[in-house]
């Protein structure tokens, strides 16, 4: 792995790094959300600076492996990272939406980043970011 490369679980990459690269892409939690998957492809223009694209791409990637985590009554993952990290919903919002008590909310959201991960790891890989944030679980 290389110098850049940044190691980080789900968990810490939303509550740290999420907001930065919104920030550096000029993109909004909600610019994330399905629906406006055709909106924010990545620019690659030769007059961006390399981090701004850079940062597109890796925005362009969550929203992707967000959009296609398992959204099933048993399994709502999707929701769950819709509410608490693109509409900024409180956890406790989230989990009456969902329907579940609290041990088994937290389950869920941990099954929920764990399924995040990996999908984003693997259009990391195809965007050609993975050398820049990669996701695993400890």
């Amino acid at each position: 792995m290389s110098n850049t490369a940044v190691v980080v679980n789900a968990y810490k990459f939303f509550n740290k790094y999420f907001d930065r690269i919104l920030s550096v892409s000029g993109l909004l939690p909600l610019d994330l959300m399905p629906e406006n998957l055709n909106n924010i492809k990545p620019s690659n223009a030769e007059n961006y600076p390399q981090r701004i694209i850079q940062a597109e791409t890796i925005a362009y990637c969550i929203a992707l492996a967000i959009n296609e985590c398992k959204n099933e009554p048993r399994k709502p993952y999707r929701t769950i990272l819709i509410d608490v990290y693109l509409k900024e919903l409180s956890n406790i919002d989230t989990m009456q939406k969902v329907g579940y008590e609290h041990s088994r909310y937290s389950v869920l959201k941990r099954q929920a980043l764990n399924e995040f991960a990996g999908r984003f790891n693997i259009y990391a890989i195809k965007s050609g970011v993975n050398s820049i944030i990669e996701l695993s679980l400890d």
